[in-house]
């Protein structure tokens, strides 16, 4: 225990040179850092891409727009299978090529649709925290996937200043398996589907860095919804119900705990 002394005579001695020190920008990498690690892979237009997780076909629209690649997306949520929909009806009124390349199925990642060595990439991000037999997931994937094809992952993770507390509060609300963002047991589990780790990059809060940079401002929205989320309880249950309510909380807490160092997304390419 640092005396009082201590702390404000010695430990903030250099307090104004250090906080200019920290307005200086780390240059954070951006979210197209998924897209520069696809596009070292190499692949050539017409290449085949399966989104596991495709959510509401963002992702399957700009890898076919980007690289050219025809892409099937799978995805098990109805409402967002339904917004996906949408989405391609809309692309194919001003980008009918690239809509031609798409398309969307109702699917987990347990249980591929795809035939075997059919695939020459896996796209996967945020959605492995929610596979609770991530061994299944990775033995499909390496079905599917063509000898020397490639899988890049984007993956949360939990680090060790994540309270039994808080994760007991953040998982449920959130479908989130404990043991899958543990990062020891995510890696065993690729090594048990039969796929290599080529390369692994903590990303920590590098990306919510950019937003804050960048003007966005992201994490600092999400924080402030924290708040008022914890000041104001009584009434949006009331408006949106306790369901809602625990999921908004989470997922906003999942943003804010990134920043903090509390959890860790973690991006992997993966090769068969």
């Amino acid at each position: 225990m640092r005396t009082v002394e201590e702390v404000y005579g010695t430990a903030f001695a250099e307090e104004e040179a250090f906080e200019a020190a920290l307005d200086q920008s780390l240059a954070p990498r951006g979210f197209d850092l998924l897209y520069d690690l696809v596009a070292g892979l190499g692949l050539p237009p017409g290449s085949t891409a399966l989104d596991v997780g495709a959510r509401e076909a963002y992702f399957c629209i700009e890898l076919a727009r980007r690289f050219g690649f025809t892409v099937h997306g799978i995805e098990p949520v109805r409402r967002h299978l339904d917004n996906a929909f949408r989405a391609l009806e809309t692309l194919s009124e001003t980008e009918p090529e690239i809509a031609g390349r798409i398309r969307i199925d109702q699917g987990i990642a347990e249980h591929l649709p795809d035939p075997d060595a059919s695939t020459d990439l896996i796209w996967c991000r945020d959605v492995l925290e929610h596979v609770k037999d991530l061994e299944a997931a990775f033995r499909e994937f390496r079905r599917v996937l063509r000898p020397g094809g490639h899988t890049v992952i984007y993956q949360m993770t939990a680090t060790d200043w994540l309270t039994q507390a808080e994760a007991a509060r953040l998982w449920p609300p959130g479908g989130i398996h404990a043991s899958s963002v543990d990062p020891e047991h995510f890696e065993a589990a690729i090594t048990a589907g039969g796929l290599t780790i080529v390369q692994s990059i903590q990303l920590r809060g590098e990306w919510r860095e950019y937003a804050e940079e960048d003007g966005t401002g992201l994490t600092s929205r999400q924080l402030l919804w924290v708040s008022r989320m914890l000041r104001n309880r009584p009434a949006y249950e009331e408006r949106f119900g306790t369901d809602a309510y625990e999921a908004m909380l989470s997922g906003n807490l999942w943003g804010v705990y990134q920043m903090i160092g509390k959890l860790n997304p973690r991006v992997y390419i993966l090769s068969r």
